[in-house]
């Protein structure tokens, strides 16, 4: 056992059978396994809510492991640090209820493509035009956590792959400008769902993400 900070005394180690560790500045606690005894779910099995959850989890953790390839290692890790959190377990708490039990995405509204601390625009709008979808918004606040130059980020989840994550191609923006635009990629389909946010233009900060809603190729509308 050893005390992890003098100023605050939180405790790293086992006392009997329990476990004491530290995780993002809290001190936690949990219970040791007894060495050739077998857990309750091990003899009579996991119940319908134990599987669902544990479901949920895994497709959670393996979505974000993806996402960090694809789209990028740097927006949750950013918020999380923020928040004197894992990046992981962030992303988790802040999207594991838009995921059922067999590991489906299923609330894209409530889905947060990203986090951050930069401010999103007011009323923002997509609208398509030949191919290429506008992006529209309006802007009063030039704060710290809002700049002119902040640039558009628009993330992709396509019909066809929806638990592949990935930006959009093309994309141009910049906050002052109240406009800009992005393109689908056909190759990975012509419908994604379509989340709108911002980066500062030294990539050290993001925005939440808002949700634009599922948009079409083949009929050049969004819903």
């Amino acid at each position: 056992m050893q005390v992890k900070d003098v100023t605050t005394p939180l405790l790293s180690g086992k006392i009997g059978n329990l476990i004491y560790y530290v995780r993002g500045g809290k001190q936690y606690v949990r219970r040791a396994a007894i060495p050739g005894k077998k857990r309750k779910w091990e003899v009579s099995g996991r119940t319908p809510k134990q599987k669902a959850v544990t479901g949920r989890f895994s497709i959670v953790q393996a979505f974000y492991s993806s996402y960090r390839r694809t789209v990028s290692p740097d927006i949750w890790t950013m918020a999380a640090r923020r928040e004197g959190k894992m990046a992981h377990n962030l992303f988790y708490a802040m999207n594991c209820g838009c995921f059922n039990g067999e590991g489906e995405l299923v609330d894209f509204e409530k889905f947060h493509f990203a986090y951050g601390e930069l401010l999103l625009p007011r009323k923002i709008r997509v609208e398509a035009a030949d191919k290429v979808f506008q992006v529209s918004w309006e802007e009063e606040r030039m704060w710290d956590t809002a700049s002119p130059d902040d640039q558009l980020c628009v993330g992709l989840l396509y019909e066809s792959l929806p638990l592949g994550a990935r930006l959009a191609p093309e994309v141009s923006g910049e906050r002052g400008k109240l406009s800009g635009k992005f393109t689908l990629d056909p190759k990975l389909g012509d419908k994604a769902h379509v989340y709108c946010f911002f980066r500062r233009k030294d990539g050290h900060a993001f925005s939440d993400s808002w949700y634009a809603g599922s948009v079409s190729l083949s009929t050049d509308v969004y819903k």
